[in-house]
């Protein structure tokens, strides 16, 4: 949200401070807010990846662990509360 306040009061104060023309600076502004974009979006995506990765991982290994538990008790015939 913070973002987005600071975007805007920044986008608002270059266009009156702004050198060069309107349309001249409404296509500079465009520009540099599709690229901040594109940028955000993928930092988003990066980060994304590796939450899914390290999720994955967590959730591999708790699967191995409790197979490995499930063939010491039905197989060796342990028990965890023994």
């Amino acid at each position: 949200m913070r973002f987005l306040l600071g975007f805007g009061i920044g986008l608002g104060l270059a266009m009156l401070f702004a050198p060069a023309a309107g349309d001249e600076t409404r296509t500079t502004l465009k520009q540099k807010a599709s690229e901040l974009v594109r940028s955000k979006t993928r930092e988003a995506a990066e980060m994304a990846k590796k939450k899914a990765g390290d999720l994955g991982s967590r959730i591999g290994r708790e699967a191995a662990e409790a197979a490995v538990e499930s063939v010491k008790e039905n197989v060796l015939g342990e028990n965890k509360t023994a």
